[in-house]
């Protein structure tokens, strides 16, 4: 789901027409399955199985969330390593 969310959150980011970001949003989907070696199927029965429980979907999305807010902080730490004193 980390990376999913990732995904859409670098389309939305490119300065390109919504139309335009639908049909390229998919290319990097099926990089994050390959990434995984997750068939699309698969994750979409698996996302369709925590939906139909909204208390397991509500900590999969906390967990999901938590860990973007980890990544962001860890890539700002990164950034500003790089940044001269």
């Amino acid at each position: 789901m980390i990376d999913i969310h990732l995904a859409e959150g670098l389309v939305s980011t490119f300065p390109i027409p919504y139309d335009s970001s639908r049909k390229l949003y998919p290319y990097l989907e099926t990089e994050v399955f390959s990434k995984h070696q997750v068939p699309d199927s698969v994750f979409t029965q698996s996302l369709e199985y925590y939906m139909r429980d909204p208390a397991i979907m509500d900590r999969l999305y906390a967990r999901t969330i938590d860990s973007l807010n980890v990544y962001e902080k860890v890539g700002n730490l990164k950034s500003s390593d790089a940044l001269p004193e």
